[in-house]
């Protein structure tokens, strides 16, 4: 008995079963899983224009960077009016890659400011790394890394991804004491995520 397979078109696939004996061909039609996705190459990605979710800057609806920035996002945080708008970056020069899910495909920290539009650092409302994943051939969001230490400057703290493992994720934490400058925080810590259950928790 031979079998043979061939395509077609994209929606199934067509198997043979050859009986040399009995002289006897038969032929039964298969679907092809439409629903299968391949993963993207998140070290292809351009970062510097991407769509990213809103809620570190606490934007109602997701974020179109270009060129790195996205200016005036509407967003919730008051100061020195209310809903003041959100001017965002992003830091590609510190995009970091590693596989922390396990599955042997590298997921992508991306570092992420807020600011109120055009203020100074004194203006600056968030710093967070969003960690995204792009097993389901667009990219996922698995989590936003902020800062555990007490804010005690006028600019938020800053976290720095060194470490993606299956065991975790650790981060420098850049934080400010009292009587810190702006410039200049001097603290500084690791702290540690750990992926569970489909997300991103502090360990």
């Amino acid at each position: 008995m031979n079998r043979s397979a061939r395509r077609t078109g994209m929606s199934a696939l067509l198997v043979c079963v050859v009986l040399a004996a009995a002289g006897i061909v038969a032929c039964r039609m298969f679907p092809r899983d439409e629903t299968r996705t391949d993963p993207i190459d998140l070290r292809a990605v351009d970062w510097l224009n991407v769509e990213i979710p809103g809620g570190l800057c606490r934007s109602r609806k997701g974020i179109r960077l270009h060129d790195g920035t996205a200016v005036n996002v509407p967003s919730e945080f008051d100061g020195p009016e209310p809903n003041m708008p959100q001017d965002v970056s992003v830091r590609t020069d510190q995009v970091f890659y590693g596989d922390v899910t396990g599955d042997d495909r590298d997921e992508a920290a991306l570092p992420v400011l807020c600011a109120n539009h055009d203020s100074t650092a004194a203006g600056q409302r968030a710093m967070g790394v969003l960690v995204f994943d792009g097993s389901a051939q667009r990219l996922s969001l698995l989590g936003i890394l902020t800062s555990r230490k007490p804010r005690l400057g006028e600019p938020p703290n800053f976290l720095k991804v060194e470490r993606m493992k299956p065991d975790g994720i650790n981060v420098k934490d850049s934080y400010y004491r009292v009587n810190d400058f702006n410039c200049c925080p001097s603290g500084e810590a690791t702290e540690s995520w750990v992926y569970r259950k489909g997300r991103l928790v502090a360990r």
